[in-house]
């Protein structure tokens, strides 16, 4: 028999209570976090590695898009 921690014991109580279709919707979820959770790290360059440092630091500086420029990036991708 397996033994879940209690949160999770009381999460699937509480699964056990919805609606089937909502039920494969959580299950969704959770077999893709725990996809997530098991997969190795993702190995950068260190080409990535700058790249993702650089736009890092400029959001902490507040340098992000504005909403037009999100708008149009959205629309130039048709998204």
């Amino acid at each position: 028999m397996s033994h879940f921690t209690r949160t999770m014991q009381q999460a699937l109580d509480t699964v056990r209570t919805m609606r089937p279709e909502h039920q494969d919707l959580i299950a969704v979820e959770i077999l893709e976090r725990v996809q997530m959770l098991t997969q190795p790290a993702t190995k950068l360059t260190a080409e990535e590695r700058a790249e993702l440092e650089a736009e890092l630091a400029a959001a902490r500086r507040g340098e992000l898009a504005s909403d037009d420029e999100v708008a149009a990036m959205f629309a130039k991708y048709g998204l």
